[in-house]
């Protein structure tokens, strides 16, 4: 028996389809993702548009939310198609690394559906050029023309980011505040020098990367507190979600070149959504409004977490 290397790429032997593998019915294209040659979607079927994709998505997460899931487990024939002819995703998705959002589940996918890569907080807010070019290898290597990136509800490391910003914001009210009573004192340069290097909030904390992370996300709760002029930590969080989806998107369109290009040609969509985890349904929000203008942009990938760490020490 032959044997390949699964690769994910489209080779002479993989558009082979053996016997064993024409006896795998073909999926109905009402049911899980899409109409598959061999049951699973190998690179023996053909990409699906983004328009497709979406609905297929939204289909599958219909299942999830009303119990009616269809992906199962895949048999010996199906998991020889995957291994023999390459992968054909119907879809890329970023999310968050967190254990109560599986991607495939919520989406009601097999193995072979989706592309999916994960993080905590489904970000590229330095530009992780593992991320960036995944996504990359997807959609010029693989095919797919939809990328989805997905946030959720109660995520973690936005809650985080949003209690860092606030934390930040009131030590530099505080700070203000001292330094303004400093200088209306009649010691004032004696006052003022007591204030030249406040105490910063857990200074004698060891840094690390979690904390790295958490500090790249800040922006992105200080903009949902102005959109929302604003409001509780609860709040400012749950708006702070959906900022950071498009923060996301827009820093893909900004760190590559391939994708947009293939977004700026039609081949490819970049979109958001969230997920709730209370009610498992997902939330498409389409296309970041910053589309147009940034895919006049002309940035590249630039140094991730290493690279800042080198230029800080």
């Amino acid at each position: 028996m032959a044997y390949y290397q699964n690769t994910g790429l489209p080779t002479a032997a993989s558009m082979v389809v053996t016997p064993a593998m024409s006896d795998v019915s073909q999926e109905d294209p009402g049911e899980g993702f899409g109409p598959s040659k061999l049951g699973v979607r190998t690179t023996v079927d053909e990409p699906l548009s983004a328009s497709q994709a979406i609905e297929v998505l939204q289909a599958g997460n219909r299942r999830f939310v009303q119990g009616d899931v269809k992906a199962g487990g895949l048999g010996p024939d199906m998991r020889r198609a995957l291994a023999s002819h390459g992968q054909r995703p119907v879809a890329t998705v970023i999310g968050c690394a967190d254990s109560r959002c599986p991607v495939e589940q919520l989406f009601d996918a097999r193995p072979g559906d989706l592309f999916v890569l994960r993080n905590a907080g489904n970000t590229c807010t330095h530009a992780e050029g593992s991320m960036v070019g995944s996504v990359e290898y997807s959609v010029a290597i693989l095919e797919t023309k939809m990328i989805l990136v997905l946030g959720h509800t109660g995520c973690g490391a936005i809650m985080g980011a949003t209690k860092l910003f606030l934390e930040r914001s009131t030590q530099k009210y505080i700070e203000m505040t001292c330094r303004k009573d400093a200088q209306e004192s009649t010691d004032q340069s004696t006052e003022a020098s007591e204030f030249e290097q406040p105490p910063q909030p857990g200074c004698c904390k060891k840094k690390s990367t979690l904390l790295g992370l958490l500090d790249a996300l800040v922006p992105v709760a200080e903009q949902a507190c102005v959109e929302l002029e604003g409001g509780s930590t609860e709040e400012i969080a749950a708006h702070a979600v959906k900022v950071n989806v498009w923060r996301t998107i827009n820093f893909l369109l900004s760190y590559s070149l391939i994708i947009r290009e293939k977004v700026a040609s039609g081949e490819v969509e970049l979109q958001g959504a969230v997920y709730n985890m209370s009610s498992g349904a997902v939330e498409f929000l389409g296309k970041s409004p910053k589309q147009a203008q940034l895919l006049n942009y002309d940035g590249h990938v630039v140094p991730s977490m290493g690279g800042l760490a080198r230029q800080v020490s």
